[in-house]
């Protein structure tokens, strides 16, 4: 991947040392996954020592359920997603740390990535005077934010944010691009107890930075992702540009987890995996697709190890398989309670035939809609 390369090279240019990414399982015990690039040096930057090697850069795969309903319909969240940051830990003061971070993130974006450097503007704290005057010597239009705050989740360690964010010049509407934190004040008090020398994290998505490189519309029409879908698509009797777009993320998420060794079951990791399977299992019955296509497609575009291909693919159909047997009895449950309620089920029924059964009131308005065509 070009893009991978430049940013390898951009920022050991810098002198960042490369970081190759965690598995997305995380080794935080407070996390089931990596949500984040900066989750990985959370340690480090809660200890506030000046680690071994003080500066890096990585791409991360991470993976957020946060904002799982807005899967394939925003075109800018994503489940399982690929995180650009470069991480200063404690080696050096404010100032400096400060015009490190923030020049080489800009000169990524506008000199590697080509983006315009005019439709790019940065969110800045009001009393943080020294991004600030970073900003203002390379020439960028700031936004005052006073939310533009930070605290380590320990609540030991505070400071501030800044944020590159892309302005559509046909819209005008404002997407981030990337978040830098600095950690630089000691306790849970800004701009008390100011540190000798800070940290300093940040975050950038591969996706959303590739949709403005090419100029797209949304994540699912940029190059990373428009294969995927149009594959899908092709494969799906019922086309619904939003589902297949879902659909696409639960693959990815899916067949991702699978192949670095998780398998599905009923608790943490495991049950979230779960249920990732079976709600791509209900959304290809909903576009016509069948599963074990589905799982293909998933698999060979973002599975890279090809020993492993066969392996995701035995976990995923033993997965849906153990799904279609419940099926099957919340279909006979189903057809019971209606036999016995004349036809109509209350909110508790279906709540209880989802959870026992997994035969959610999807799976119930298709099956009746096959049953109304087949008696027509």
């Amino acid at each position: 991947m070009k893009l991978r390369n430049d940013i390898k090279n951009h920022f050991g240019n810098y002198g960042f040392r490369w970081k190759e990414s965690d598995p997305i399982i995380s080794l935080n015990q407070k996390l089931l996954f990596n949500i984040s690039g900066g989750v990985v040096f959370e340690d480090a930057i809660a200890r506030g020592l000046t680690a071994n090697v003080p500066r890096i850069s990585s791409i991360q795969t991470c993976l957020r359920t946060d904002g799982w309903e807005k899967i394939g319909i925003s075109g800018r969240h994503h489940l399982a997603f690929d995180m650009l940051g470069h991480f200063s830990l404690y080696e050096n003061d404010e100032q400096a740390v400060k015009s490190l971070m923030i020049e080489s993130a800009w000169q990524f974006l506008t000199d590697c990535a080509g983006i315009n450097s005019r439709n790019l503007l940065a969110t800045v704290h009001p009393q943080d005077d020294v991004s600030q005057k970073v900003w203002d010597g390379l020439g960028v239009e700031t936004i005052s934010n006073n939310e533009n705050v930070a605290f380590t989740p320990s609540k030991t360690l505070c400071g501030l944010r800044t944020e590159i964010v892309w302005q559509n010049p046909e819209t005008m509407k404002l997407t981030e691009l990337w978040n830098l934190v600095f950690t630089q004040f000691q306790g849970n008090t800004l701009f008390c107890s100011p540190m000798e020398k800070i940290a300093a994290d940040s975050g950038a998505s591969i996706d959303r930075i590739v949709t403005v490189i090419e100029h797209c519309s949304n994540n699912y029409e940029n190059s990373l992702w428009k294969q995927v879908v149009q594959s899908l698509e092709k494969c799906s009797s019922n086309h619904s540009y939003t589902k297949v777009c879902r659909l696409a993320d639960l693959g990815k998420a899916s067949t991702l987890l699978v192949s670095q060794g998780l398998v599905p079951g009923n608790k943490a990791a495991e049950y979230v995996l779960r249920k990732i399977i079976r709600e791509a299992y209900v959304t290809c019955q909903q576009i016509s697709l069948p599963f074990k296509e589905f799982c293909v497609i998933s698999i060979n575009y973002w599975v890279s190890v090809e020993a492993t291909r066969n392996t995701v693919l035995q976990v995923l159909t033993k997965e849906v398989s153990k799904f279609e047997q419940s099926l099957v009895r919340g279909r006979r449950e189903y057809i019971k309670l209606k036999s016995q309620k004349t036809g109509l089920l209350n909110e508790h029924d279906i709540k209880y035939l989802a959870s026992t059964f997994g035969y959610s009131a999807v799976l119930i308005e298709l099956d009746e809609c096959s049953d109304r065509k087949e008696s027509v």
